[in-house]
């Protein structure tokens, strides 16, 4: 039925929700599962706009791809623990629905399951992110 799953996470208890449901899906298929973290890239202009300023000056970038990385890596931790074998986490940075779709054409996915909001806690009943992906994927997307 599926041969490669997309689970986009951004830390959030959805995003969990979601790699649960995946993880399910992956037991019943046998199929390869992936974890993806996007996180937004920051120029440095931006950077410099910001309020806060921490005592140690980090390129914004570097920091949120550190930050994207644990997450990632916990949640592929999560689905091993859960049982899932070959489990692949990857980190992207870019704008998260065309990065999600981007790296799903590229891999070859053939279902995407992802939360229905992310971190942003959107009062709407589904995320930017996720109606975005829903719209632009070419493969079936799961929102959770």
């Amino acid at each position: 039925m599926f041969k490669r799953i997309l689970v986009p996470v951004d830390g959030s208890k959805r995003a969990l929700r979601a790699l649960d449901k995946a993880i399910e899906l992956q037991r019943l298929t046998d199929a390869e599962l992936y974890v993806l973290c996007v996180f937004k890239h920051h120029s440095l202009l931006e950077a410099s706009l910001s309020m806060v300023r921490p005592e140690k000056l980090d390129i914004p970038d570097d920091a949120l791809k550190e930050y994207a990385t644990e997450i990632a890596l916990n949640a592929k931790h999560r689905a091993i623990e859960l049982g899932v074998e070959g489990v692949r986490a990857f980190v992207k940075g870019g704008r998260p629905s065309s990065t999600i779709v981007r790296f799903a054409r590229k891999r070859e996915c053939d279902l995407i399951v992802l939360g229905s909001k992310g971190t942003n806690g959107e009062s709407s009943i589904l995320g930017s992110v996720s109606q975005r992906v829903a719209s632009m994927a070419k493969c079936p997307v799961l929102v959770v």
